[in-house]
């Protein structure tokens, strides 16, 4: 048997949280562009290594190391509530650990002082089932109509299995749809659903989309995606 990215990754979040640090000063949202691509830079230099992409809702705890002196006697030093969305931008997409901040359910950010004059930024995520990912190589979002997409990956799967998985996803997004239109409450009709979470079209565009009939399409002419 051999010893699969999946099994890897598995071993990896068994814990169920993650922890990156970044020794950088964080900077507000009203901050510069260029600025801000800096902390975009420095944390998916890290994040871009990860095999994995979070697809759940997690839990986010921010920790900026500073001086105290700085926060109090200066105003160059960003404050709290400000720092946080260039950060959360930085870990989301492609080559971040989340899709999108929507599965952010809750966060918390703070700042401490080590009486040290350097700058640091501890990033905790913390997921709810440590089984809440998918690969990010072969990852692609299915766009299932009315702007709902799915994220399927190909890596491995077999065409004809793949379009097993499209085809029923797409009964159930239908059936859901049906309930709902007949009275039924949408937790409801959630529950008919797949545990995967699917997400808007507008908080996937960064990543490879394609239309449901297409990749159908594709799957029965035994020509997937790659």
């Amino acid at each position: 048997m051999t010893y699969s990215d999946w099994d890897k990754n598995r071993e990896l979040l068994a814990g169920g949280e993650i922890h990156l640090s970044f020794d950088i000063e964080p900077v507000s949202l009203q901050a510069s562009r260029k600025k801000k691509e800096l902390i975009t830079s420095e944390i998916q230099n890290v994040t871009n290594n990860f095999e994995f992409i979070l697809v759940e809702d997690v839990q986010v705890d921010i920790q900026w190391t500073t001086s105290e002196q700085k926060r109090y006697e200066s105003d160059s030093s960003p404050d709290v509530d400000n720092i946080l969305k260039p950060i959360l931008d930085a870990i989301c997409g492609p080559k971040g650990i989340l899709v999108d901040d929507c599965q952010i359910q809750a966060i918390s950010c703070h700042w401490l002082n080590y009486g040290s004059e350097s700058e640091n930024i501890t990033i905790n995520i913390k997921m709810y089932r440590n089984d809440e990912w998918l690969l990010k190589e072969g990852l692609i979002f299915v766009h299932m109509g009315k702007g709902l997409c799915y994220p399927h990956v190909l890596k491995d799967i077999p065409p004809d299995l793949s379009l097993s998985i499209v085809e029923k996803l797409e009964e159930k997004l239908k059936l859901r749809d049906e309930m709902i239109s007949k009275g039924c409450t949408y937790n409801q009709a959630r529950g008919i659903m797949s545990l995967q979470r699917i997400f808007h079209i507008s908080r996937v565009q960064e990543f490879p989309i394609i239309e449901l009939a297409e990749l159908k399409r594709q799957l029965i002419n035994n020509n997937p995606p790659l």
